[in-house]
């Protein structure tokens, strides 16, 4: 008689559903420390508005600047293990959404890097050309970002509602999908240019760093979160 069992694959699960919740708790609260910058600073501007930003950056100074983009880097890093170990179970949907979510939080991990310790010293040069220049790089990179993170978390909804037993429930599905639908599509929008809505590219984020969390509690929680394998297989 042979006994198989995914002991060792329901740890590495509840240890990845743990790594998840925590990036998505400390992105959510860079998120927040987001909001005590400017619109213009910390969320994607126009190029009319980059000027703005520099003068709020020069108000606000460096700490405010760091504590936000550090909080959301430290995120961003543990969102980016927690999507590599996740991507390699179950379904083909369930690893391309955290592929997406991984890749999303890669970009993020560059521009909150510029946030914390690039623009402020470039805030304070003589020729304001080499900030308005990393800022641009900044607004672009936040917005195209939120274009994988918006698909990302779709799929993976998507994937969980095809399980037997779904980790998380409609009413968060659908509003995680929602949120979803609207992180690409603002993000997908200011990158081609054809609408700017700043604050919906920021919220989203914050909206679906809850989603986020609540998913990895329930990976941490759940046993055989692969769907492929039983607790136990006797043979």
């Amino acid at each position: 008689m042979t006994i198989l069992t995914s002991t060792s694959s329901e740890r590495g699960e509840t240890f990845s559903g743990g790594l998840l919740a925590a990036g998505a708790v400390s992105l959510f609260i860079g998120t927040l420390l987001y909001i005590r910058l400017t619109p213009e600073l910390g969320l994607p501007a126009l190029a009319a508005g980059r000027t703005q930003a520099l003068a709020d950056a020069l108000t606000l100074g460096p700490q405010r600047m760091l504590f936000a983009g550090g909080w959301a880097f430290v995120g961003d890093c543990l969102l980016v293990a927690a999507c590599v170990v996740l991507a390699r179970h179950g379904s083909d949907l369930l690893a391309s959404g955290w592929a997406l979510v991984g890749v999303s939080a890669m970009l993020a991990m560059v521009f909150d890097s510029m946030m914390a310790v690039a623009l402020w010293p470039l805030a304070q040069g003589a020729d304001a050309a080499p900030f308005l220049a990393m800022k641009a790089w900044f607004d672009f990179l936040f917005a195209a970002a939120d274009v994988p993170f918006g698909m990302g978390t779709i799929a993976v909804l998507a994937a969980d509602a095809r399980r037997a037993r779904p980790l998380v429930t409609r009413p968060v599905r659908y509003f995680g999908m929602a949120v979803g639908t609207a992180a690409a599509a603002s993000g997908a929008a200011y990158v081609i240019g054809v609408g700017h809505l700043p604050l919906v590219m920021g919220l989203t984020v914050t909206l679906g760093c809850v989603v986020l969390a609540a998913v990895g509690v329930q990976i941490a929680r759940a046993e055989g979160f692969s769907g492929e394998l039983a607790p136990t297989a006797r043979t």
